[in-house]
């Protein structure tokens, strides 16, 4: 499925070669035009946008992105209020869906685009040093950052959002251009990972986290 706002990201990749194909079919080249249209074919595919009906558990963290978990682990992160979170990071190929959904409900109190490098998003230096987008949602269980990450190919973010914005969970709030990571993170000691290295996850599926129960509540 390709929705509105997918196709105001794909049609610059999309709309070149199948011009090309058609072209090239008309003048009877049929090799290199059905050649340029099957391109832009399988160039759409990776701006698919299905939909994802979502009944959220408001004590999940759900995934922001298709993909599998490359890392869970400690990190240092300014806008988690005392500094230390769980990061939850998931690598992207070009063939999974590159549109990335709330992993909370909440309203997005920050957004920051930070310019950078363009490290293969699946090495670990592409979580500090490539452009990427920041994303804070403050919940009723606190605040969760998303990390949008660019890679190596197409190198831009696309965010659907914007400050001040109510999101749900699983909702969608933009698409990273082909390969690229997404990094989830929460409060160290507000929730509990439900996924490991190596697993696969959907974005506005999968849990990622449960957040813990508050103490004296039963």
């Amino acid at each position: 499925m390709i929705t509105r706002k997918s196709w105001s990201v794909a049609r610059r990749y999309v709309l070149g070669p199948l011009v090309l194909g058609g072209a090239l079919l008309s003048t009877g080249r049929w090799r290199s035009g059905l050649l340029a249209t099957g391109t832009a074919g399988a160039v759409l595919l990776f701006f698919r946008d299905p939909e994802r009906p979502l009944e959220p558990d408001p004590e999940v963290v759900y995934s922001a992105a298709d993909g599998f978990v490359t890392d869970v682990e400690e990190a240092d992160e300014p806008w988690i209020p005392g500094g230390q979170a769980l990061r939850i990071s998931t690598f992207l190929s070009i063939h999974n869906v590159h549109v990335n959904r709330s992993p909370v409900e909440g309203s997005i109190t920050k957004m920051e685009e930070v310019s950078g490098k363009f490290v293969p998003a699946f090495l670990g230096g592409a979580k500090d040093e490539n452009h990427q987008n920041r994303i804070a949602i403050d919940g009723p269980k606190g605040r969760a950052v998303v990390v949008q990450i660019a890679g190596l190919v197409a190198r831009k973010i696309s965010p659907w959002i914007d400050t001040g914005e109510k999101v749900a969970a699983g909702q969608r709030i933009g698409l990273i251009h082909f390969g690229s990571r997404t990094d989830v993170l929460v409060p160290v000691g507000s929730a509990d990972p439900l996924v490991r290295p190596g697993d696969r996850v959907r974005a506005g599926k999968t849990p990622l986290a449960r957040y813990r129960k508050e103490e004296g509540v039963s």
